[in-house]
């Protein structure tokens, strides 16, 4: 029989639940005509100036409908803050003073996170995706086509069908999903940070990891853009922890849910398939079977346009913060002429080869599973051709996980961190100038930038991953045996 809940939780609760109810008072009795009067130029500055920024140029009726939404988005904030401070309190246990200082920043910092996210509402990718929830929802084809790109129509849609599951808690809310996207951030971020000393890390880690995760790139990823990748991270790296402890069916089904979400976790199964330098060929087949198997069900439901994402991927202009972009940009040191065919379409071909010499290397080396993801992460980051900021939230989470999980092997190679607070230092900013609207003036030269820093990373990796002894791992969880 489980035990009672303990005299602090049931004090936790019970002040979330006065404040859950205070809120939907104030939100429902006291903020509408407090808007309406903001409106109208009455009220203080500070209030009419909020209003102005939560409103923008809509009109009253129209801001009122945005606070219909906002209004219970808050009140789902907070139960979901509830949630975290009782997951952190239990974290934290018996941690020492350096935990219990990483618990405060992590409390503090992610109730204005979760609020923000609520406030901000459906901004960039996040307008789209509802777009493409309300399709799912109304039983059509969440990946039909608009007019544009360079085939003349693609889908907006540029996921894979376990995206469109996301669908389901926007029937409670529009911001249902963003609220979910934030929570699970700050969910893995504190377990992350309040669990590292346990893993012979200094006691200042915890606080050190608190504060970095608070930082600017997941405010603007998640608090305002809402892009759900910390999902595809929280997949990629349960596969990556499923295979370090030697749990082969369940690294093949999470793989497979990351690639059935988002396709970019599909490069982490070659890496992935590396034991001590062989190779599990029967793993990659369950990986990819369980794949198949989920398209099919797609196909099933929604017929062949749930293929129309890969079309996308190979069809798409270079982008952001990608070398690619930056060498048909204004700056570039080559032309059309000079290289006979766009650099654009050298980019599959670059791509494909440099991510097989990599995990060439990988394999040679017999890098352990974390080093091995990260490092598949990292090279794909480097040389895809689209580089959207909120694909790097996948290393931005998989790379402080490596830093924990290896510790005795990294303690003594600072290089390593510091090239990834370098990368991410450059990234956070890019992406900050994206939230202004001023990173286009950026874009062609920017990839300039992100190349050598990415590089550097990609070789840290490189020289710091752990080695893999010359045991072979017992295979009594493995789909299958291992061969070369």
């Amino acid at each position: 029989m489980p035990a009672p809940p303990s005299r602090r939780t049931l004090l936790i609760l019970g002040g979330y639940a006065a404040a859950a109810i205070g809120w939907s008072w104030l939100a429902s009795h006291v903020a509408p005509p407090w808007i309406v009067a903001a409106r109208e130029g009455q009220g203080p500055p500070a209030l009419r100036s909020a209003v102005r920024w939560f409103g923008g140029e809509r009109s009253t009726a129209d801001v009122l409908k945005l606070w219909g939404v906002a209004a219970p988005a808050i009140g789902g904030a907070i139960a979901i803050h509830a949630a975290l401070v009782l997951a952190i309190a239990r974290w934290a246990r018996g941690g020492g003073s350096a935990v219990a200082a990483a618990s405060a920043v992590l409390i503090v910092a992610s109730l204005p996170f979760l609020i923000a996210a609520a406030l901000i509402g459906d901004v960039q990718d996040y307008h789209l995706y509802l777009d493409i929830w309300r399709e799912i929802l109304a039983g059509r084809d969440p990946w039909y086509l608009v007019a544009g790109g360079p085939m003349g129509a693609f889908s907006l849609h540029a996921y894979g069908p376990l995206y469109n599951l996301l669908a389901v808690p926007t029937i409670w809310n529009p911001l249902g999903p963003k609220l979910i996207f934030a929570g699970a951030y700050w969910a893995s971020a504190s377990r992350l940070a309040l669990t590292a000393p346990r893993r012979d890390l200094p006691g200042w880690a915890a606080p050190a990891l608190a504060l970095w995760f608070a930082g600017p790139f997941a405010w603007v990823e998640i608090a305002g853009f809402g892009h759900f990748d910390v999902l595809v991270a929280l997949l990629g790296l349960a596969a990556i922890e499923s295979r370090a402890n030697g749990r082969w069916a369940a690294s093949a089904a999470w793989a497979a849910s990351g690639v059935l979400l988002k396709y970019f976790p599909a490069v982490l199964a070659p890496f992935l398939a590396l034991d001590r330098g062989k190779v599990r060929w029967r793993w990659l087949a369950a990986t990819a079977g369980l794949s198949a198997a989920g398209l099919g069900v797609a196909w099933s439901i929604w017929g062949p346009s749930v293929f129309r994402p890969i079309a996308l991927a190979t069809g798409r202009e270079s982008a952001g913060l990608s070398i690619f972009r930056a060498l048909r940009g204004y700056y570039s040191p080559i032309g059309r002429d000079t290289l006979v065919f766009s650099t654009d379409e050298y980019s599959g071909p670059i791509f494909l080869l440099g991510l097989f010499l990599i995990w060439r290397r990988a394999r040679r080396d017999r890098l352990d599973p974390a080093s091995a993801g990260a490092l598949a992460v990292a090279a794909t980051l480097t040389l895809y051709k689209v580089g959207f900021p909120q694909y790097f939230m996948v290393l931005y989470l998989l790379a402080p996980y490596w830093f924990v999980r290896e510790y005795p092997t990294l303690k003594n190679r600072g290089w390593a961190v510091a090239a990834y607070l370098s990368a991410f230092a450059w990234i956070s900013l890019y992406d900050v100038w994206m939230a202004r609207g001023v990173h286009l003036a950026a874009d062609d030269w920017a990839g300039f930038a992100t190349l050598p820093l990415m590089a550097a990373l990609v070789a840290a990796i490189v020289a710091a991953g752990r080695r893999e002894g010359a045991e072979v791992s017992p295979p009594t969880t493995s789909p299958g045996s291992r061969r070369a």
